[in-house]
């Protein structure tokens, strides 16, 4: 597989990983209290998704950081909103939860996050490149699809706190 094609399928998993894992982390004090679930989702869950692009921007295979940011606030923009729609939507039947201010924030957070990185920390992105391997995607796959495993079956169980 091309280089750039193995990144771009990275970053798309990735995304998925990091999307149900930060779902996952808020859900807990989301079920305790609304308003520490809003405190978490504003202070720790980015903090997540600056370490889910920077794990992107330092396997990018070229020295165009910034056409990665690009590329990187896009995916991750649009893995977010198509799992916002499976999650909220299809999932948990919560629509009107979904579209508020705060969602379009989200959205050019992560459109916005990846271009902030590269102009604050282009060399120290550059200086940690490393190569796509296999061990990459299975960590990424084996992250997402057991924080997916986890909240389904919270949902499905009906588990609260």
């Amino acid at each position: 597989m091309n280089k750039f094609l193995k990144w771009i399928s990275y970053c798309f998993l990735t995304a998925f990983a990091f999307y149900w894992g930060s779902n996952l982390l808020l859900w807990f004090p989301w079920s305790i209290s609304q308003s520490l679930g809003i405190t978490l989702m504003l202070t720790v869950a980015p903090l997540l998704w600056v370490v889910a692009v920077y794990l992107c921007l330092v396997r990018f295979p070229n020295k165009q950081l910034f056409a990665a940011s690009m590329f990187v606030g896009i995916i991750f923009l649009f893995v977010a909103a198509v799992l916002d729609y499976i999650f909220f939507g299809l999932i948990r039947g919560a629509m009107e939860e979904l579209y508020q201010m705060s969602t379009f924030y989200g959205y050019a957070f992560l459109l916005a996050l990846p271009i902030l990185e590269v102009l604050i920390i282009p060399k120290r992105i550059k200086m940690r490149y490393r190569k796509l391997h296999r061990q990459n995607f299975v960590i990424m796959l084996n992250f997402g699809l057991t924080a997916l495993g986890i909240l389904l079956i919270i949902i499905e169980l009906n588990i609260t706190f």
